[in-house]
C-alpha cells in the first residue's frame, strides 16, 4: 500500500466519523426527552479520533521498535535509578552526541537481541558499557563496545592477535556478549543479577548472594559500588527511551535498518587494496572495521569486512574480482637466528632501505624473535600499515611485568597497554614480543575512563599525560568538583605509534 493510498483512506475515515457524529447529534435533538430523565453511565457518542500525520505513522523509528520489546521493571522508585534519571535530565544532549555511533551499531545490536528473545533493554547495554565506542579501553584492560577483558573474551570465542582484536569487532563481540548474558541469566535466574554478573563477574554476585538473606533481590544485595550504579544506569536509560517526553528530552532519529553488511574477502586483504578496488575511502573502511589492528584482515581470518549497506552489494563483486596475488601488499615475518636485513631483503625481493622505512629502523641491526613487515611492492610503503608499525620491539624476560617494563624503558604503562592491547593484570609470556611506542606518527585516541576510588583530576591528567583543564572541558566539569567512583570520563589521549 502506497503512502498516497494510506492518506486517502485516513481522510475517508475522518470524514465518515465526523459525519456519523453529526447524524447522532441531529437525531438526539429531534427525539422527545423521556418522561423520566436517566443519566447514562456511558456516552454513546463516539469522539472523532485524533489521527497523527501520515508522515509520522510511516516514518521508521528504531526507538519505537526497541520500546515494543521492553520487558524489564525499570524500578523508577529506586533511589539509584532516580539519581541516574537526574543525570540524564542534566545532560539532555547525551544521546544526540552519540548519534553517529547509534546510526552505525544500534539497529544491528537490537536485531541480535530480539533474535535471542531477550528484553530490548539489553540492546541499550553497550551505551552504558562504552558509549558505543569500539575503541573504548578501560583501566582494567576491557575493550570494545561490550567491554570484554581478554580472559572473558577468550572464554567466549573472541580472537585476539597482532592483526585482529575480536573485542572491537561489532559482530563477533555482540554474539559473544549475548552468549555470556544468556549464560548469566540461566545461572542467576533474573536479568538484574545477570547484568550485575556481566559487570562485576559472576563470582562477585555469587558471594553477594551468600552474604544476603535467601531470596534477596539485586536491590537488597551488597555489590561493588560500580555495579550498584551500573544496573540502575541501564534502567534509567531504558526509562528515557520509554518516555522521553516525561524527562523533557528529545531522542535523536535513528533508523531501524541495519547500517552495514558483512562482505566476504575469501582470504587476507589489505585495506589499501580494498579501497582501490571499491572506491571507498580507506578511512571509511577502517571506521567500519575497528577490530583490525594493522589495516588488513588477518591471514587466518576472519576473512570479512564490514561495509556500509549502501556500498556492500557492489563492493562484494569488486572484492571477489581481486586477483589472489594482488590482495596483500605486506608480509609479516619473524627474524630467525642469523638473519640479516640484507638477507631478508634479497629473500623477499625488496631492498634494505624499504625494510628500514617499513619497520622504523635507524640502522641495520635486528634480533632473532623480532617481527618485521616486508613490503611486497614499491607501492606498499604508501599503505597506512607502514605508518602503524612504528615502535621498538621488546622481548619479555623472566620476572617482567608491565610495571617493570614501563620503569625500564621509560614508557608510561598506559601507552604500553594501548600499543599492545593488554590490561594491567594480563599475564605476559616469556619470549613474548611487545611494542614500545615512540617515534613515528602520533594518533589522538578517544578513551573512556572509569573513575576509581582515590582518583582525582590531577592523578588522571598525570596518568594520561593531559591537562586538568582539558579533562574538565571535554567532560563539562568544574575543576573544584569531586569525582565519584564509577563516574565515566571521556579523554583524548595522544598515543604514539598509531595505537
Amino acid at each position: 500500500m502506497t503512502a498516497t493510498t494510506v492518506r486517502r483512506l485516513l481522510a475517508v475515515c475522518v470524514v465518515s466519523l465526523a459525519a456519523c457524529q453529526t447524524d447522532r447529534d441531529v437525531t438526539r435533538s429531534v427525539l422527545p426527552e423521556p418522561a423520566t430523565s436517566v443519566t447514562p453511565s456511558v456516552s454513546l457518542a463516539l469522539p472523532v479520533p485524533v489521527i497523527a500525520p501520515v508522515v509520522d505513522i510511516l516514518k521508521p523509528d528504531l526507538w519505537r521498535e526497541i520500546r515494543r520489546g521492553f520487558a524489564l521493571d525499570h524500578s523508577t522508585s529506586q533511589r539509584r535509578v532516580q539519581q541516574e534519571l537526574k543525570w540524564l535530565e542534566r545532560n539532555p544532549a547525551y544521546l544526540r552526541r552519540l548519534k553517529p555511533r547509534l546510526d552505525r551499531y544500534l539497529a544491528y545490536i537490537h536485531e541480535q537481541v530480539r533474535g535471542r528473545g531477550f528484553p530490548s533493554e539489553i540492546a541499550l547495554l553497550p551505551i552504558v558499557e562504552s558509549a558505543l565506542d569500539p575503541y573504548a579501553f578501560s583501566h582494567g584492560g576491557a575493550a570494545g563496545l561490550w567491554q570484554f577483558i581478554p580472559a572473558t573474551g577468550k572464554r567466549f570465542g573472541l580472537q585476539r592477535n597482532w592483526w585482529y582484536d575480536g573485542r572491537r569487532d561489532p559482530v563477533a563481540a555482540t554474539a559473544a556478549a549475548l552468549d555470556y548474558l544468556a549464560y548469566l541469566h540461566k545461572r542467576f535466574g533474573n536479568w538484574p543479577l545477570a547484568l550485575a554478573g556481566y559487570n562485576a563477574g559472576e563470582g562477585n554476585v555469587r558471594r553477594a548472594q551468600r552474604r544476603a538473606i535467601d531470596g534477596a533481590t539485586f536491590w537488597q544485595m551488597k555489590l561493588p559500588r560500580e555495579t550498584s550504579a551500573y544496573v540502575p544506569r541501564l534502567l534509567a536509560l531504558a526509562e528515557l527511551v520509554a518516555d522521553p517526553q516525561k524527562l523533557g528530552i528529545e531522542l535523536p532519529e535513528v533508523s531501524p535498518e541495519v547500517a552495514f553488511s558483512i562482505v566476504d574477502t575469501r582470504a587476507q586483504l589489505d585495506l589499501g587494496v580494498a579501497a582501490k578496488a571499491t572506491g571507498i575511502d580507506i578511512k571509511t573502511l577502517y571506521l567500519w572495521n575497528p577490530a583490525l589492528n594493522q589495516w588488513a584482515t588477518p591471514p587466518r581470518g576472519p576473512h570479512q569486512l564490514l561495509l556500509p549497506e549502501t556500498h556492500a552489494r557492489t563492493a562484494q563483486q569488486q572484492i571477489s574480482a581481486i586477483a589472489d596475488d594482488e590482495r596483500v601488499q605486506w608480509l609479516r615475518v619473524t627474524v630467525a637466528t642469523g638473519d640479516t636485513l640484507s638477507q631478508l631483503a634479497q629473500r623477499h625481493r625488496t631492498d634494505v632501505v624499504s625494510l628500514r622505512k617499513a619497520n622504523n629502523l635507524r640502522g641495520n641491526s635486528i634480533r632473532a624473535g623480532h617481527t618485521l613487515l616486508i613490503p611486497k611492492s614499491a607501492g606498499a610503503l604508501a599503505n597506512p600499515i607502514a605508518k602503524r608499525s612504528t615502535g621498538k620491539p621488546y622481548i619479555v624476560k623472566p620476572g617482567d611485568s608491565l610495571w617493570t617494563i614501563s620503569r625500564a624503558t621509560n614508557v608510561p604503562m598506559t601507552k604500553l597497554m594501548k600499543a599492545n592491547h593488554v590490561g594491567p593484570h594480563d599475564y605476559l609470556r616469556i619470549g613474548q614480543t611487545l611494542t614500545l611506542p615512540g617515534g613515528g606518527n602520533s594518533v589522538i585516541r578517544k578513551v573512556r575512563y572509569g573513575v576509581r576510588k582515590g582518583d582525582s583530576l590531577a592523578k588522571i591528567a598525570h596518568k594520561f599525560n593531559v591537562d586538568i583543564g582539558e579533562i574538565a572541558e571535554w567532560n563539562r566539569l568544574n575543576t573544584r568538583d569531586y569525582l565519584q567512583p564509577g563516574q565515566s570520563l571521556m579523554l583524548y589521549v595522544n598515543v604514539a605509534g598509531g595505537e
